[in-house]
């Protein structure tokens, strides 16, 4: 969709950041304080449909934006507007009751509304990162922000930090410097492979 091809370094550097966000992200059988039944297939198949949703959204979002003379901002608008409509139906169709009797903003406090205006920026902030760069380094920061916040869950509630995430959080930060690297120009090396070929073959003809 995009026209653009990755390096075998950063397909690594993508895997191993799949894999580091995994173990940064792992809770072992016993540490679950919730035990219901689950159906690991139907639950498989529901992240795999997820996970295809989201990139494709992520992709076309991408071309989207650089492919179009339309402002970043209006663009943001468009979809912050669509996104108001389907939320309110949604919260009107599940809490429509409470709503209508103790209004929209019942219970808000000043630090619900910290967070509200935090995931607002985060949405600015992630078309910025997806227009300028693309939609893989987005990944990439979404899994660095993973990490630091849970190092910052250590600090304010308490985390204990394992091994296991210790793992996670040093390959995620391997991953991103290695797709940060620049690509190799292969294309001089081509010539001269082509060239070296080339006069080897005319000195065995001689």
């Amino acid at each position: 969709m995009l026209n653009r091809s990755l390096s075998r370094m950063q397909w690594f550097s993508v895997f191993m950041l799949c894999l580091g966000v995994i173990l940064v992200q792992w809770k072992p059988a016993e540490l679950t304080k919730v035990q219901v039944d689950q159906n690991p297939i139907i639950g498989f198949a529901a992240i795999a449909v997820a996970v295809l949703c989201s990139g494709f959204a992520g992709v076309y979002f991408e071309k989207v934006l650089k492919s179009s003379e339309t402002s970043l901002w209006v663009r943001n608008i468009q979809m912050y507007l669509s996104g108001i409509a389907i939320t309110l139906l949604g919260v009107y169709m599940t809490e429509g009751a409470k709503v209508i009797e103790k209004g929209f903003f019942f219970g808000y406090t000043p630090w619900v509304c910290v967070v509200v205006l935090l995931a607002s920026v985060g949405g600015l902030y992630t078309s910025v990162v997806v227009k300028y760069t693309d939609n893989i380094m987005k990944g990439f920061s979404a899994a660095a922000a993973i990490v630091l916040s849970t190092i910052a869950s250590v600090t304010l509630f308490g985390l204990q930090i394992t091994v296991t995430f210790s793992t996670g959080a040093l390959l995620v930060c391997i991953a991103i410097y290695l797709y940060g690297l620049p690509k190799q120009d292969t294309s001089t090396l081509t010539k001269a492979s082509d060239d070296k070929k080339a006069s080897k073959e005319k000195l065995i003809h001689v």
